[in-house]
């Protein structure tokens, strides 16, 4: 079977997406699945995170090429794909690949679409590809949180399956014994809009103060770093809160098997890959609450807490600290209840199980690809990955082809 999927990456880029993959494609492999992801990315592919440590991997990565206005990226994911001929198209959440899904079904190749957020973004994305006559886009869409699979079943009528992106579960779990160093982290993108990474800084810092025997780390990279860098020179730069950077992929697990309490302050999220890690780890979650995905990891109070606002989780914190017990009865649960449901074994032989169910059901065909794209109204929460291409350009292409084909006209 030959499954191509689609997925951004670049430099010191490593979001819980692109370590999904790093770990779902090898085991496809090892499964006799043949699988090939198409790539935009925003740096040289030799400097991005997730394409090198994939090619190690043995898996094929292709880099579509810029500039990357929406009609070409379709053009190019069609032409592809009508030369690979896969039994499945994974669009992934890629609004391009989305709309390429219509000529690829049609030519009788399953599309999956995956809804990884319930952010503005993917608002977006179940309005134009998943609650619009779905059935001309997609075979099956993926939602990786009760939350998101509520919202989709009722506008969707298509293969609806959740699954999870999933967390390795390693043998050893972190411990903690009082006293001692305390170690507190944040692993994500560095955004303020939706991570609230200044609020997470602001809140790090503020427990330094009140609490020298606590170590505050934040990993990561994204645009708002000097964000942090402000907050933390507004603090003096407390010795005991750390701004590490990007943290390798390889490194994740042996960072959370040194640390005791995992914290996002998030707005909005589907189930963050970080927290399955983390508590995978036996690190305790202590979470700002939210409507979707992180209830269903963290039952208050079982799996780890879940807060109202900074000063609670300050409090938690403390509690923790001062409670090495308590801790520990939150650490094996949080374990345990990834383990149970929301590993990466479970989510890749769930995904297997979807493939392998969707391959081999149509008959292929080659792929019909129009001279022009009419594509759906441009969505304001999708406009930093759907770049149409300038009018003027458009024009100055349909000019030059009128030129040419009377040139060519006159010759015969």
């Amino acid at each position: 079977m030959k499954v191509v999927f689609c997925a951004y990456d670049g430099k010191n880029i490593m979001n819980g997406i692109n370590a999904w993959l790093l770990r779902l494609l090898p085991f496809l492999s090892s499964k006799g699945i043949d699988a090939t992801v198409l790539f935009i990315t925003w740096a040289d592919e030799m400097e991005c995170s997730a394409i090198p440590l994939l090619r190690q991997l043995g898996v094929q990565c292709k880099v579509i090429p810029k500039p990357y206005y929406s009609e070409k990226i379709v053009k190019w994911i069609l032409e592809f794909v009508n030369e690979k001929q896969p039994d499945i198209f994974v669009a992934n959440h890629m609004p391009q690949a989305l709309f390429a899904s219509r000529f690829i079904k049609e030519a009788g190749i399953p599309t999956v679409g995956v809804l990884h957020n319930d952010d503005a973004e993917y608002e977006a994305l179940i309005h134009q590809y998943v609650a619009t006559q779905p059935e001309q886009f997609l075979t099956a869409v993926v939602p990786v949180s009760a939350t998101l699979e509520k919202k989709v079943e009722k506008v969707c009528h298509t293969i609806v399956q959740r699954i999870p992106c999933g967390a390795p579960v390693p043998l050893d779990s972190t411990t903690y014994q009082s006293p001692g160093k305390f170690r507190i982290v944040y692993i994500g993108r560095i955004v303020k809009e939706q991570k609230n990474i200044d609020r997470v800084t602001e809140t790090f810092c503020k427990m330094a103060l009140s609490m020298p025997q606590v170590e505050a780390i934040i990993y990561g990279s994204g645009p708002d770093e000097e964000i942090v860098q402000n907050i933390l020179h507004h603090y003096r730069h407390p010795a005991n809160v750390l701004f590490q950077g990007s943290l390798p992929a390889k490194q994740i697990q042996a960072n959370l098997l040194k640390s005791h309490v995992f914290v996002l302050m998030s707005s909005h999220e589907g189930i963050p890959v970080a927290l399955m890690e983390a508590m995978g780890c036996g690190v305790v979650p202590i979470c700002e609450e939210i409507e979707s995905g992180i209830p269903e990891l963290i039952i208050n109070d079982e799996t780890g807490f879940l807060v109202k606002n900074a000063e609670d989780l300050m409090k938690k914190i403390s509690y923790l600290q001062q409670h090495p017990k308590e801790w520990n009865r939150l650490s094996i649960n949080a374990k345990a209840k990834v383990k149970g449901g929301f590993s990466s074994d479970v989510s890749n032989q769930k995904w297997y199980a979807l493939l392998t169910g969707l391959s081999g059901k149509h008959v292929k065909k080659p792929i019909t690809i129009p001279r022009r794209f009419i594509l759906p109204p441009l969505q304001p929460s999708l406009a930093g990955h759907d770049i149409r291409e300038p009018k003027g350009m458009k024009k100055f292409r349909g000019d030059l082809r009128r030129v040419y084909k009377t040139i060519l006209h006159r010759i015969r």
